[in-house]
């Protein structure tokens, strides 16, 4: 499976971050009030969520794998670990994510972090080793690991811009990835003709539902939407 990613991957996955910093940096006091896809967050509380994957990014190749330990995931299989919920959302599910947002006093400081971060996961994606590692108790080449990353940064990219118009989007390379990793997820690469790559991550990752037209498209395949939450 990781033979299939591109070879300029690590830059993908920088520049990814980089369009993710820019866009923050650029967010005024009232964006970071915005609703967002995720449900009971608003931009604020998704940018905490988003911080700390960067930082978890900056450390992902802490840990070199042993020589007899095997891959156990790749980029496509690490989300079967994460499926969409069934629940709906409650309070205890978002109220650490609205906790750590509220201990800024002034918006600028929080820009500053995330910016901070970004820069580092940035420096450490254009410059990751190769090899394994673990990872999230897990081991993952590090091609997987950068792929892996990039997909969460499309999605939360998406789901912050959803209600902040006007807004660039996620790179193309970028959201060609999320769109490999869903074809692999959900058995098939064909989509409706309606769907651009932005319109096949919403509803793959379930932030927009199937309607009829796509699920008599789909077929069977439907039943796999959305792949992961």
């Amino acid at each position: 499976m990781t033979d299939s990613l591109p070879a300029d991957l690590r830059e993908i996955t920088a520049a990814q971050i980089e369009v993710v910093r820019e866009l923050v940096a650029a967010l005024s006091d009232a964006d970071l009030t915005a609703p967002t896809a995720c449900a009971g967050w608003l931009a604020a509380h998704l940018l905490v969520h988003v911080r700390l994957g960067l930082d978890e990014a900056t450390g992902s190749f802490a840990e070199p794998a042993g020589a007899d330990e095997p891959s156990d995931r790749d980029f496509v299989s690490y989300w079967r670990d994460w499926p969409t919920a069934e629940g709906p959302v409650t309070f205890a599910t978002v109220r650490w994510h609205w906790a750590n947002a509220s201990n800024y006093s002034v918006a600028s400081e929080f820009r500053r972090h995330f910016t901070d971060a970004a820069r580092a996961a940035a420096g450490v994606s254009r410059q990751a080793p190769a090899g394994r590692f673990r990872f999230q108790g897990h081991v993952m080449a590090a091609e997987d690991i950068l792929a892996m990353w990039t997909v969460e940064f499309v999605v939360h990219h998406l789901d912050l811009i959803a209600y902040l118009p006007g807004r660039p989007g996620p790179l193309p390379a970028a959201l060609a990835l999320t769109g490999e990793t869903l074809d692999e997820l959900t058995g098939g690469t064909a989509r409706p003709p309606a769907w651009d790559d932005i319109t096949y991550a919403l509803k793959g990752t379930g932030r927009v539902a199937l309607d009829d037209t796509d699920r008599e498209f789909l077929g069977e395949r439907a039943a796999a939407f959305p792949a992961f939450g």
